[in-house]
């Protein structure tokens, strides 16, 4: 389980970029995060540039390599941001390269992140969404699963060799949350194995 909350924590190290400023074009709604999961990373299945165009059909704007969340090997980085007065948010992509075990571990990643959040209300709505449990790893909620033709078959648990076993299908999907002071983050990565 060592290796695998390494690469989860690691993950996680984003923060919404220092200095980031309001827009002021139009005033969208406030950001839902799981409808822009599920709209841009969900839709692009690991494909940065489909992500890129929905990003921008949601209304977000490039944003320069500067302003992304710092994330340890991690490449092929790119983000967007859109804010009113409500919220500001951003939906970034790329890809992380991690070490399980002998084996190496290639991400896609895409995520969404917004401040302010309403972390209580995002929690019961990422659950019920989900509809199983999340996997409590390096401090974080993860959920896991394998995408089959019948639908999700979740891991209740996730030790380095059941890890690395879902990613050598090429089928293991995984949403985390991570909260950070008044700001919430939802990632949505594609392991597979190098």
């Amino acid at each position: 389980m060592g290796n695998v909350r390494r690469l989860l924590a690691a993950a996680f190290l984003l923060a919404l970029p220092a200095g980031a400023s309001a827009q002021t074009a139009s005033e969208p709604a406030p950001i839902d995060l799981i409808a822009t999961l599920n709209t841009v990373c969900v839709a692009a299945q690991g494909d940065a540039d489909r992500a890129a165009t929905l990003a921008a059909e949601g209304g977000f704007s490039p944003v320069p390599e500067s302003m992304l969340p710092r994330m340890r090997n991690s490449s092929r980085r790119a983000g967007f941001m859109r804010s009113n007065a409500t919220d500001m948010s951003f939906v970034f992509t790329g890809r992380m390269t991690r070490r399980v075990g002998r084996e190496t571990v290639i991400m896609e990643f895409c995520g969404v992140s917004a401040r302010p959040t309403d972390h209580r209300a995002l929690d019961d709505r990422l659950r019920s969404v989900m509809g199983f449990p999340a996997i409590i790893a390096a401090g974080f909620e993860a959920y896991a699963w394998l995408q089959t033709p019948e639908g999700r078959a979740p891991a209740r648990s996730l030790p380095d060799a059941q890890f690395l076993a879902m990613a050598g299908t090429g089928q293991m999907r995984l949403v985390g949350l991570d909260r950070s002071g008044p700001g919430s983050t939802l990632l949505y990565l594609l392991p597979r194995l190098d």
